[in-house]
């Protein structure tokens, strides 16, 4: 471990240094991972021999990094390597910062749980490991990156039996003068470390507690009377310390509980989760989310059943009106965003499945930068995955990312416009409040003029005249869409509108292009008198275009009028005085011929019926006198005759029962 080949690689160290004393020198550094992403680490710096007696055998550097290595606990700074480079020793560790930097900005909960930690290590390295820590101080301690903190100076660990009174009297020279017992050569160094720890509590609650912190005015008379104690005997057990109520209080039991969660049965486990989150809101949430907000996010939380039921739902998600989940955004973005961004990295089903479940809640909380370099390749794996539900629930939470990083980005560019907007197109009504938005907007007349929610220039006058491609006054007006989506549908050049391509739509349903315009309130110019014969008819068929051009003629400007009963929308031409012509009979040619003869044929059903005044037009019942004629019906050309079928086998497909089937 001591050499050049146990260096990170891809090291890449800060130049500007964090703290330094007579052995070594801190830098923050980064160590590049397999998934293209950084690791923090901490780098301590020193010369491998440094004058002293005490370091004659082994200098402090190399001291601590064998200590290191040995003493492993959760609360003790992690090792991770070290090697020689030149004249200079290197230790990587966890990436910490000292505590005197970070002192200042902690609060009471946080300082409560920083001193039990390094009161857990002192338990383990002294009562357990059977070794002294004879530098105990604010020098020795960090914090790492979640806000716990780590018990450092391992260069001043001995073991217990190798600690005398020459050694203590050799290390007086580097050790913390203010924690020094006056005592001590009398005692061969027995309870040194309740000793430093008693001033360490003092020193950091006389800086951070507030007056209203329970049990801290308590705890520092304990520290003065007990720990502090003339009497080396009467000194209590660190063990019998972490009894005190001060390390005891609802928010120390609860997070020192998800440290040791491994450690319970799955009745302690369920018990304690069902009633978490009502014992968690009696807290600040900031002291709350930088505390346990990881470890409320660990794997053995997400993977109980009692948690992903009672607990999980309140953490990832955020507090609103609707929700009482326990974090605001800000809290949410600043330290739980950053937990679900390292653990979106595992390769575990069940834990991407919970994250997927909640992803609508966070993946608004996060940077576009985030989202595209973090999340999406991490998101896009799990559609390559065997697992068919983890694949669905993938699926729809890249839906989720394609409005806020565009489908372009999620789905690739390569696409087109395959789909368009059939809806037929009507002109936006000014007294109606609820216009239907229209997300896919259709251009007209080679991309000049919008047909969606684009309303007509208040100065068209539309008793001008109405050409076939659709201008009235030389101002272009919007034209129906076809049912496709595609051009607007034309009858040749006459500006009329083939209804034959709207058979399938109701009227009801459809919105017209232009508003109704009452036929009566037109008005239609003589015209000389017909020269063709009675049979040949004209269509009283009147276009839309035929209206306007009329209008125009006149200076006459018709008032659009909304006509509800139908009734009112039959043409109705009047008689134009003085014009000759008389009612045409639209069935005339329907009449059968009949050829008249001498003989005077009268059907028995016409002896039989009385002719009243009422089966005669309206224009011959007054003063007509009836004149039976002598008629001979041809009866022949009412008879039907059946065409002659060609028989049809079965073979070529047109049986009977395809025909009954058709009949039905």
């Amino acid at each position: 471990m001591g050499n050049d080949t146990s260096k990170l690689k891809g090291l890449v160290i800060d130049k500007n240094a964090i703290e330094a004393n007579d052995f070594w020198t801190l830098y923050n550094a980064e160590v590049p991972q397999d998934s293209d992403s950084l690791r923090m680490v901490s780098i301590f710096q020193g010369e491998p021999v440094v004058n002293g007696q005490v370091w004659i055998s082994q200098g402090p550097m190399e001291r601590a990094v064998k200590n290191l290595m040995i003493y492993r606990h959760p609360y003790i700074l992690r090792y991770i390597t070290s090697w020689e480079q030149g004249s200079h020793k290197h230790l990587a560790t966890e990436c910490v910062r000292p505590l005197s930097i970070a002192l200042p900005t902690l609060t009471d909960i946080q300082v409560c749980l920083g001193l039990r930690n390094v009161l857990c290590s002192l338990i383990f390295l002294v009562e357990q490991a059977q070794a002294r820590h004879l530098n105990i101080a604010i020098s020795s301690i960090y914090i790492n990156s979640e806000g716990s903190w780590r018990l450092g100076g391992f260069e001043y660990v001995w073991k217990s039996k190798e600690v005398t009174k020459t050694l203590l009297d050799l290390a007086n020279a580097y050790r913390y003068k203010g924690a020094i017992d006056e005592n001590e050569a009398k005692t061969s160094g027995d309870c040194i470390e309740q000793y430093a720890f008693a001033v360490l509590c003092e020193e950091i609650l006389k800086q951070c507690s507030s007056p209203d912190t329970p049990y801290v005015a308590d705890f520092r008379e304990y520290c003065a009377t007990h720990l502090r104690h003339q009497n080396v005997a009467m000194r209590p057990k660190l063990s019998a310390v972490l009894l005190h109520p001060y390390f005891n209080h609802e928010f120390v039991l609860i997070h020192s509980f998800l440290i040791e969660l491994p450690l319970k049965n799955p009745q302690e486990k369920q018990d304690f989760f069902t009633g978490l989150i009502d014992r968690l809101r009696y807290f600040d949430e900031n002291v709350v989310g930088s505390q346990i907000g990881s470890l409320l996010l660990s794997r053995m939380v997400l993977l109980d059943t009692t948690a992903q039921l009672c607990v999980t739902p309140y953490v990832l998600k955020t507090k609103s009106e609707l929700s009482a989940a326990l974090f605001t955004n800000a809290t949410y973005i600043k330290y739980i965003i950053p937990r679900i961004k390292e653990i979106f990295c595992v390769r575990d089903a069940q834990i991407r499945l919970i994250l997927l479940e909640y992803f609508g809640e966070y993946v608004k909380l996060l940077s576009r930068e985030e989202l595209q370099d973090q999340i999406l390749p991490n998101l896009l794996l799990g559609i390559k995955d065997t697992n068919d539900i983890l694949v669905a629930k993938t699926l729809r939470c890249l839906a989720d990312l394609v409005p806020l990083l565009g489908s372009d980005v999620v789905i690739g560019g390569n696409r087109a416009r395959l789909f368009a907007d059939g809806r037929p197109q009507a002109l936006p009504d000014s007294t109606s409040h609820w216009v239907e938005p229209r997300s896919i907007t259709p251009v007209m007349g080679g991309g000049e003029f919008m047909v969606s929610g684009s309303p007509l220039p208040d100065n068209v006058d539309v008793s001008g005249s109405y050409n076939s491609i659709g201008e009235v006054n030389g101002v272009v007006m919007p034209q129906r869409l076809s049912p496709d989506g595609g051009e607007d549908v034309h009858n040749g050049t006459d500006g009329e509108i083939d209804e034959d391509a709207w058979s399938d739509w109701e009227n009801e349903d459809r919105q017209e292009v232009a508003p109704p315009i009452a036929i009566e309130s037109l008005i239609i110019e003589p015209q000389p008198p017909v020269t063709s014969p009675p049979s040949v008819v004209q269509s009283p068929r009147i276009s839309l275009s035929d209206s306007f051009k009329t209008s125009s003629s006149n200076s006459v400007v018709a008032t659009p009028k909304i006509i509800d009963d139908i009734s009112e929308l039959d043409i109705k031409v009047q008689k134009l005085p003085g014009s000759g012509n008389e009612d045409i009979d639209f069935f005339k040619d329907m009449e059968p011929v009949i050829q008249k003869s001498t003989t005077t044929i009268i059907p028995e059903a016409l002896l039989s019926s009385t002719i009243t005044d009422e089966k005669l037009p309206s224009s011959k019942k007054s003063n007509t006198v009836l004149v039976v004629e002598d008629v001979k019906v041809d009866s022949s050309r009412f008879e039907f005759k059946a065409p002659e079928l060609e028989e049809t086998t079965a073979e070529a497909g047109w049986g009977d029962d395809d025909i009954d089937d058709w009949g039905q």
